[in-house]
């Protein structure tokens, strides 16, 4: 393997022990390249400066550039500065859609997508979920499972919306118990009753990072990230229904299913909890 692959993996393995899942799943389908500079380090005679950029799908290189502080830190202590080169910034830059990108196999081994999408679906039927839900996703894994990625996209994007209604209603139970009538009242005119899926998850979010400290406790570390996932499936969703001559490539659809997959058990378990509060 080459330096950048090495870098890859170790990163990919890191980010992994560190919980951070949904970074993980982006960065195997990202590609790290190794940008060599003529300037002069000043730290070692002759060594030069060198960038670390990673670059990533384009619908998710906003995630990667609001968790740039965390991929630096893991960057630097992970890459070894030698006598020729110095590593001095990491960068976030567009994979270009013609490339190919890394082969997941060619990084940890993982099984093959039917497999990756049956799986899924097994492990749906074991959650408690309400009839509905389950459609969207079995459907969701099905159409990727015959390879098509725009209706299991759509598909997806309305389980997306569907857990969200289930998570305000949930926050809504919360606030009965914890919060004045006026806060309610707010909650329920401006997320509850949204005129769209867009609206409620913004006022959603707000509330969200205002409370992140109980977030925190089911096990969202980063409460911003962990749901601005759910808007990134909504705009996929809404590209994907509608004549916009969107692709989705099979790279995106296995990423964006395994994050979700890993998203629906700890929201699952918040809807569960929070009216318990």
């Amino acid at each position: 393997m080459t330096p950048e692959r090495d870098f890859h993996y170790t990163l990919i393995q890191y980010l992994d022990i560190k919980g951070k899942q949904e970074l993980s799943n982006i960065i195997k389908h990202s590609r790290i390249v190794y940008d060599k500079h003529w300037t002069f380090s000043g730290v070692v005679s002759n060594q030069r400066k060198m960038t670390i950029n990673i670059k990533a799908p384009l619908e998710f290189k906003n995630i990667l550039e609001k968790e740039i502080d965390i991929l630096k830190t893991l960057s630097y202590e992970i890459y070894e500065d030698d006598d020729e080169y110095r590593a001095t910034d990491v960068v976030i830059t567009v994979l270009a859609a013609k490339v190919t990108t890394v082969e997941i196999e060619e990084i940890e081994r993982v099984i093959v997508e039917g497999t990756v999408y049956q799986s899924f679906i097994t492990e749906v039927s074991t959650l408690a979920l309400d009839a509905i839900e389950k459609l969207y996703l079995y459907e969701a894994c099905e159409c990727a499972i015959r390879n098509n990625r725009l209706a299991a996209s759509t598909m997806l994007g309305c389980a997306a919306e569907y857990l969200l209604s289930q998570l305000c209603s949930s926050y809504h139970e919360y606030l009965k118990k914890n919060s004045s009538q006026k806060e309610q009242e707010t909650f329920e005119r401006k997320v509850i009753n949204a005129k769209s899926a867009y609206s409620r998850l913004d006022e959603f979010e707000k509330r969200v990072n205002s409370n992140a400290t109980l977030f925190e406790k089911f096990g969202f570390e980063n409460p911003k990230l962990n749901f601005n996932f759910l808007d990134v499936i909504r705009k996929v969703r809404n590209e994907s229904g509608h004549p916009s001559g969107n692709v989705v490539s099979s790279e995106e659809l296995q990423m964006t299913i395994g994050n979700y997959q890993h998203f629906l058990k700890r929201a699952h378990t918040l809807i569960e909890e929070l009216p318990k509060l």
